[in-house]
């Protein structure tokens, strides 16, 4: 099943499916490792809709909700 990043439980490994933000976003995005098939998981979750921050070719990245509500993903 595909889910929006930010609805992943800390500690879950999942798999980029797709990127839909627009093009300046998807952009930064995939330069910070958000592509599909790479594996990235939950490491810390703030507060209810705050900043979390998911571990990514060996580098931990805080996204807001709004950014992480772009991405797509599905379990490995």
């Amino acid at each position: 099943m595909v889910l929006p990043l930010s609805q992943i439980d800390m500690g879950k490994k999942v798999k980029v499916v797709w990127v839909a933000s627009q093009p300046d976003m998807a952009t930064r995005l995939s330069d910070l490792g958000f592509v599909p098939d790479e594996e990235i998981s939950c490491v810390l979750a703030g507060p209810a809709d705050g900043m979390r921050a998911y571990l990514v070719r060996n580098a931990v990245i805080a996204l807001r909700r709004q950014n992480s509500n772009e991405i797509f993903v599905e379990a490995v």
